[in-house]
């Protein structure tokens, strides 16, 4: 969905209100003038048909109707029409034969009787001139809307910038926010109240995580020490204790399983520490690397382990000049995790299939005949299987190596074959 800026929203809501109030009010306005206009008219022909009756025709003869109407264009005594009603208004186009137009007129018909007979007097009013004022007072009404429009519109924008610099200056400095260099923006006191309380927010916000990275980043540095050093001792004691000469066979079988579980210890406390370092930024150094070579270096560093599982390793590598910039250990690490887990979770006589184009690999296994879950597979010690041996954090590192580096690795099941799809954003 396309993003609109908060200002142009804002806009938007205006224009649309601005417009279908132009849309009420103008047709509103002019149907209101008219009536007006048509009423003033009526009240002037009711005035004019009052005075006629009572200065003319009180006097006037029949004989003389005729000699009446050719001294009087705006009024005219015709024969009786037996309207039903004495007086009748209305509205009527004239037509000009001289310059060959219609014109607008209000008309009044009223019943008189003169000499004891009943007449209509017929009384007329051009209202060109007062419609052509009402069209232009009209036009004039909408060229003041649209000018109020507009006028919104720029003001709106001119004063856009000064209202809304210090949001921008705000998020300029909360974009240039390190966590790294331990350091908090300096925000300073705007004289806005709501975008004061957004600097006191994000500058409290920054302080509380500054000081929850410091913690984890002491706990890092810290537990390389505290946690490698007693099983570095622990597992130097295991090998003193297997040479010696009095063991029994049972003994030995123990000192075996107690030693397979330091050595796993080993590698949760080594991946932890990789995962901490990855989510606190202390991996930072980075280079250019070929995908090709070092998928096809771990498929040979990885090829007796293979061969031990009874797997069949087939590659497809479409494009052996895809590159990306990352830290080599982490890379490495990626490609190996997701290839160990082909292996790990695969079946005797199965097989591997690398695939590599259009800036994706795809590896490809068989194993169960399951979809796994794709919401636990990316969680840290979550095990698909209880049969497979493993720390439960190779996909979870795999998983936070392409978050680091924004990177999508993805898992899909289809056809009896599993697929993990790594894109690399090139």
């Amino acid at each position: 969905m396309k993003q609109k800026k908060l200002l142009n929203k804002t806009l938007h809501h205006y224009l649309v209100y601005g417009l279908v109030i132009a849309m009420v009010v103008i047709p509103v306005f002019y149907a209101l003038m008219r009536w007006y206009i048509i009423h003033e008219l009526d009240e002037f022909l009711m005035e004019e048909r009052n005075i006629t009756i009572e200065k003319s025709l009180q006097t006037l003869k029949i004989s003389e109707i005729s000699e009446w109407n050719r001294f009087n264009s705006k009024q005219i005594i015709m024969p009786d029409m037996e309207e039903p009603e004495d007086i009748v208004f209305v509205s009527k186009q004239v037509y000009y034969e001289h310059i060959q137009e219609f014109k607008p007129y209000r008309a009044l018909y009223s019943r008189v009787e003169i000499e004891g007979k009943n007449f209509v007097l017929y009384i007329n009013q051009n209202i060109e001139e007062f419609l052509e004022i009402l069209n232009f007072v009209t036009i004039f009404l909408v060229l003041l809307m649209f000018c109020l429009l507009a006028g919104l519109a720029l003001i709106t924008h001119i004063i856009h910038g000064s209202v809304w610099k210090p949001f921008y200056k705000t998020l300029s400095l909360t974009e240039q926010f390190n966590i790294q260099q331990n350091e908090v923006p300096d925000f300073a006191f705007e004289n806005i109240r709501e975008f004061d309380c957004l600097n006191s927010a994000l500058r409290k916000l920054m302080l509380e995580n500054l000081q929850v990275y410091k913690i984890q980043k002491e706990f890092t540095e810290n537990a390389s020490h505290e946690m490698q050093t007693p099983l570095a001792v622990l597992r130097s004691n295991l090998d003193m204790l297997v040479q010696h000469p009095d063991l029994t066979e049972e003994q030995t079988q123990i000192i075996q399983t107690l030693y397979e579980a330091i050595s796993r210890m080993v590698r949760i406390n080594k991946n932890l520490l990789l995962l901490a370092k990855m989510e606190n930024m202390q991996i930072r150094d980075t280079q250019t690397l070929n995908v090709a070579d070092t998928v096809e270096a771990t498929l040979e560093f990885l090829a007796q382990q293979i061969k031990t599982a009874n797997i069949s390793v087939e590659t497809r590598i479409a494009d052996r000049t895809l590159t990306v910039q990352a830290n080599k250990t982490l890379f490495e690490s990626l490609i190996n995790n997701v290839i160990i887990n082909a292996i790990k979770h695969n079946v005797s006589g199965g097989i591997i299939i690398a695939i590599l184009e259009d800036g994706k690999l795809d590896v490809v296994n068989t194993g169960i005949r399951d979809e796994l879950d794709s919401e636990m597979l990316f969680r840290r010690f979550a095990r698909m299987s209880h049969t497979t041996k493993g720390s439960g954090l190779g996909l979870a590192i795999a998983r936070q190596i392409c978050l680091l580096y924004g990177w999508e690795i993805n898992y899909s099941f289809a056809n009896g074959v599993h697929r993990f799809k790594v894109e690399f954003s090139v």
